[in-house]
């Protein structure tokens, strides 16, 4: 929708037919939100956090008393995992779901984007620089970005220290944009073609030479298959009241990267998980890395751009759409689980991620350019994009509530605690399991 919102051929003005001109304007705000933005997006999406899909009852067999035995009174973290399993044939299913309105990208409202957009360079009659060519466009713009999801997990005992889980996500998201643009004729209210005489400033949106402002919108929205991972845990350590394990995540690219419904590329995670079961206090450190493959929503989404030049050709600029292989990231989680009776856990978890390489939106400034007769030079507010090292903070405190039998009730919200990367201030989760089986 960014790459459209303007119109198929970029933000274009009227051609006046008394100075006949094919006004396009262009810029780096441009590719800042046609393609930045999309891979801010889409690197978020390999970020967000997910709730664990093991199980909040663990057991051990018990080979002297011939029978299962719980390993921990505590129900176990929500958003990190801890070193116990399942047990050997103990299956676990459940449902949750997250809720995501986005408000900002790293600290610039979403609501409030700036956009300066200059004029494409020699368009003018015998494709030389013009005066009116310092003519620029200021935008601000406004992008409603939501996703809800639903996740449906489960974990299996494959034997007493190995457990297998999946993660299915069912992805909703809605996206509108709007855009308030103003022309700002830098050149002054008249230009002057040498050989050609002097005309009135030819940039226009409408056919009234005073229609200097226009708004745009674009809107859409799309739900399906999100992108399904695998989590393969293994208890590699085993004491009284002290365990480690070691696993590694595996997300496939099932979700459709072009509908925001996934990343478009595969994920691969190993990680380690260490954990203490004491009688009411239970903490766990986890630490992982995460590689990512190629998505098209990390390289040029907008594929080829038509436009006409100043004798009306058309040109293409960009070429074909392109993979590039979105950023790493390392993850460290530090929490632990109190239980307050035996039908009643909290958790506590701070969340940090380190994103290597991550697509990143800045505030900056365009100066315009000093034409006699003109404006002066003005600065006005923009974006620029980058990469950079990113880190990501979050705190996560929920409860989890065995409403009866094995069956519990888990309720969280995630508290960002810095402004980069595409967030919201404050992201609830509501979340039912169960489980059951063993031999």
């Amino acid at each position: 929708m960014l790459p459209n919102l303007f119109g198929p051929t970029g933000l274009t003005v009227y051609s006046n037919p008394v100075f006949p001109h094919y006004a396009h304007f262009i810029g780096s705000a441009q590719t800042t939100l046609n393609q930045t933005l999309s891979s801010a997006i889409a690197t978020q999406l390999t970020a967000l956090p997910i709730i664990s899909p093991s199980s909040g009852f663990t057991y051990r067999y018990d080979s002297e008393a011939g029978a299962f035995v719980r390993t921990t009174t505590s129900f176990g973290p929500i958003y990190s995992e801890r070193a116990e399993t399942v047990g050997r044939g103990k299956v676990s299913f459940g449902v949750s779901y997250q809720r995501f309105r986005f408000s900002s990208i790293d600290g610039i409202d979403l609501h409030k984007v700036p956009a300066t957009f200059s004029h494409l360079p020699d368009t003018g009659p015998g494709n030389v620089p013009e005066t009116y060519e310092a003519d620029v466009i200021q935008t601000g713009n406004n992008i409603d970005l939501n996703l809800d999801s639903t996740v449906v997990y489960g974990t299996v005992g494959l034997t007493d220290r190995i457990d297998l889980s999946v993660s299915v996500p069912l992805v909703s998201v809605r996206m509108g944009v709007s855009s308030d643009a103003q022309i700002i004729r830098v050149s002054g209210p008249t230009v002057t073609v040498p050989g050609a005489g002097t005309f009135p400033n030819p940039h226009q949106f409408t056919s009234d030479p005073n229609s200097l402002t226009h708004s745009y919108y674009s809107n859409g929205s799309a739900s399906g298959l999100g992108d399904v991972s695998f989590r393969l845990k293994g208890n590699v350590w085993r004491g009284q009241s002290f365990g480690v394990a070691l696993g590694l995540d595996v997300r496939t690219p099932t979700g459709n990267a072009w509908k925001f419904l996934g990343t478009g590329a595969t994920g691969i995670k190993p990680f380690v998980a260490v954990s203490a079961a004491g009688r009411h206090f239970a903490p766990h450190v986890n630490l992982g890395y995460q590689w990512n493959g190629s998505s098209i929503l990390a390289g040029d989404v907008t594929g080829s751009t038509v436009f006409e030049d100043a004798s009306g050709t058309s040109v293409i600029q960009n070429g074909p759409s392109l993979k590039h292989r979105l950023p790493s990231q390392l993850s460290y989680t530090l929490g632990a689980d109190f239980g307050a009776s035996r039908g009643m856990t909290f958790s506590f978890d701070y969340l940090g991620q380190t994103l290597i390489g991550a697509p990143r939106v800045f505030r900056d400034s365009f100066a315009t350019q000093d034409i006699p007769g003109g404006t002066g030079v003005l600065s006005l507010p923009t974006i620029s994009g980058g990469k950079d090292v990113a880190v990501l903070s979050s705190l996560a405190t929920g409860f989890k509530y065995n409403l009866f039998g094995n069956l519990l009730l888990t309720g969280n919200i995630l508290v960002r605690l810095d402004n980069k990367g595409l967030r919201q201030n404050i992201t609830p989760l509501v979340a039912l399991s169960y489980a059951f089986g063993g031999k």
